[in-house]
């Protein structure tokens, strides 16, 4: 496996967004009486997981090989996805914040990224240039 100095993009740049959704609040509880709301981030429960597969993504954004990057980064985002999940699951009835809504999308975008740069991998050729045709033979020597 070989690193390349220059990144995958894409996947850096959503994976820096996955980065910071995770330290947005998640969860919101309003406690009443005039205390405000209680406001709580992706660091606990099944955040974590989401927060490892961004760091995780980032570092696979710099592999070499296009194939084993876009699985790896298909990978991430379906982990991501999962620690998202859970952590939504285990809410049980309170709010949820904006947070785990821009984490979810952002663990959608890395699935995204990584299959979209599979699929240019799979085309042979670029499909919209036409075919062209070999030029016509010179006509026969006349005698």
């Amino acid at each position: 496996m070989r690193f390349s100095m220059e990144p995958y993009l894409p996947a850096l740049i959503i994976c820096v967004i996955l980065f910071i959704a995770v330290f947005l609040p998640w969860l919101s509880v309003d406690v009443g009486s005039g205390f405000g709301i209680y406001t709580e981030n992706g660091t606990k429960d099944w955040g974590p997981l989401t927060l490892a597969m961004s760091i995780i993504a980032a570092g696979i954004a710099f592999i070499g090989v296009p194939k084993i990057r876009s699985l790896g980064t298909i990978l991430a985002g379906i982990l991501a996805i999962a620690g998202v999940a859970i952590y939504w699951a285990h809410l049980q009835g309170a709010g949820i914040g904006y947070g785990i809504i821009i984490a979810l999308i952002a663990s959608l975008g890395l699935i995204a990224a990584g299959y979209l740069e599979y699929r240019k991998l799979e085309q042979p050729g670029k499909p919209d240039q036409p075919i062209q045709s070999p030029p016509p033979a010179p006509p026969p020597p006349q005698q």
